[in-house]
């Protein structure tokens, strides 16, 4: 009898940790479209493009957003084809201002400035416009030394009738971009970047091409600097990690702002756990108050896939309400309460193609993710990438998640790697959907082995450390266990990682470009 109660207490146990909420378009790559989008004009005159004269557009421009991570990995190429050294001074510019490598790719057979004449009908670019076939340039090196060392490369182009100049299509065709977050960039005198960065992007097959910038005439080094500094890449490539020893609304406050980013839009989740009964370690919520008031968030979180408290929705707005949430900023919505899903795409996935969130998920325009960092039965710890992971999926979603997508019904029965690439898919898809409207902050205080997902967790053997901040996830969570292996009494929590290869997770993640591993960690109290 004592034999039977024990196997169903380990079986509630089990049950409790698992599957819970953590705290280029075109085929060829040419252009298909004239610039402005209408008939057959050639480029516009006074830019990098065929006309070889400078770009006009001001200097002024807003940048675009570029999304997600924004970071690099452990070193930074800038790649780029110039027609009239416009783009190349550009490049340049960037390369000074990310301590980045820089590549240009040269035509075996130069354009002169008779080719570049677009107003020739017979002139090589007229005539390469005109025929397809034509487009192939080559070039004298396609492939950069030590090209694998990259994790972040930039690509920039002059704009040839609304498209990514041809020659540009040799270096995409010849290198495998998987892992490496790809950033375009372009000159031109009026038309902006239009499809191009997705062109090329669907040319490559691989990479995570995120948003770009298009410089115009006069364009300073200030600015494109100033362009480069928003993206959160470090010294020579890696992802900034903000940190505070300061575990207060005051600390937590003076985190986020240092990351010098605001989430845009009228409507901010803030996604965090709401943690299970009756003994969870979920984060304060006085301690987030002042930061969700800020951005005007909402505190969403999806229901459970186990029993526990928050697996049924009614129950799980009672534990929301008890445990105070439900009074923070513009309230509380569980995405997943009427039990549908929002399927995402997944792009570049080890795993998963789909991944199926909580239905309100597209209700939000950006989302605040706010992660207490603990230890994870399963997982092995539980950081940035599962809340955005397991913590958005819809109850169905987390059952394919588990089982990388074998079942919509069931956690039970997955494979250990094969979970954890799933989770760094699925997150790859949330921050994907939110083109980069996204920030991350992981407050590491109470640190069990256990999860928020379980009521009663082992009590800490480790101090609280302090709350840290990135816009790359995989940076982040990285920058957490690296402080884990360092402190004290870490011992029992590195055994509950290592004992579920908890750290795959962050390899999965860099490998399909979610973020990286490689981050510098900047002390904000100094």
């Amino acid at each position: 009898m004592k034999k039977a109660i024990s196997m169903i207490l380990v079986l509630c146990l089990l049950l409790s940790l698992a599957a819970c909420g953590g705290t280029g378009k075109s085929g060829s790559g040419t252009p298909s479209a004239p610039p402005e989008g209408t008939g057959t004009p050639a480029p516009s005159a006074g830019t990098d493009e065929p006309s070889g004269t400078e770009p006009s557009e001001t200097p002024s421009e807003a940048p675009t957003e570029t999304p997600g991570t924004e970071t690099a990995g452990g070193k930074t190429l800038v790649v780029y084809f110039s027609a009239t050294n416009n783009t190349e001074a550009v490049a340049g510019y960037i390369a000074d201002a990310a301590g980045a490598d820089i590549f240009e790719l040269v035509p075996t057979e130069p354009y002169t400035a008779g080719d570049l004449d677009w107003t020739d009908p017979d002139s090589r670019v007229s005539r390469e416009h005109e025929d397809e076939s034509l487009r192939v340039v080559e070039l004298e090196n396609a492939v950069p030394d030590n090209w694998s060392e990259y994790d972040t490369v930039f690509v920039g182009y002059p704009i040839w009738w609304g498209g990514a100049a041809w020659p540009v299509n040799g270096f995409v065709t010849s290198n495998d971009f998987t892992g490496k977050i790809v950033i375009p960039f372009c000159t031109s005198a009026s038309s902006g970047m239009g499809e191009s960065g997705e062109l090329l992007a669907q040319m490559a097959g691989t990479g995570d091409w995120q948003d770009g910038r298009r410089f115009g005439s006069g364009v300073s080094e200030d600015e494109v600097a100033e362009w480069v500094d928003s993206l959160g890449l470090a010294s020579g490539g890696a992802s900034m990690v903000y940190f505070t020893s300061d575990i207060s609304p005051e600390g937590l406050m003076k985190v986020y702002e240092a990351l010098g980013v605001e989430l845009t839009g009228d409507n901010i989740a803030v996604k965090l756990s709401t943690g299970e009964p009756p003994a969870s370690n979920y984060l304060d919520p006085d301690l987030i108050r002042d930061l969700v008031e800020h951005v005007d968030g909402t505190i969403v979180e999806c229901n459970t896939a186990y029993g526990g408290s928050r697996s049924e929705t009614n129950m799980h707005y009672q534990v929301a309400e008890d445990h105070g949430f439900t009074d923070l900023g513009k309230g509380f919505v569980i995405m997943d309460e009427d039990g549908e899903s929002m399927i995402l795409p997944v792009e570049g996935g080890q795993r998963l193609t789909e991944n199926y969130v909580g239905a309100h998920f597209g209700d939000f325009d950006g989302f605040l993710v706010l992660s207490h960092f603990k230890g994870h039965m399963i997982a092995g710890f539980g950081g940035a990438i599962k809340n955005i992971s397991i913590g958005i999926g819809s109850q169905e979603g987390k059952n394919l998640i588990h089982t990388a997508g074998r079942s919509h019904t069931s956690w039970f029965g997955g494979e250990q790697d094969a979970f954890l690439e799933s989770m760094a898919d699925a997150g790859k898809s949330v921050v994907d959907a939110l083109d980069g409207n996204i920030l991350f902050i992981n407050v590491m205080n109470r640190l069990s082995i256990d999860c928020d997902c379980n009521g009663r967790p082992a009590e800490p053997d480790i101090h609280d450390i302090g709350i840290l901040a990135s816009t790359d996830p995989v940076a982040l969570d990285q920058a957490c266990l690296d402080l884990i292996y360092e402190a004290e009494g870490s011992e029992s929590f590195i055994r509950r990682v290592e004992g579920q290869n908890g750290a795959h997770v962050l390899e999965a993640g860099e490998t399909i470009g979610l973020g990286s591993r490689t981050y510098q960690l900047e002390n904000i109290d100094e």
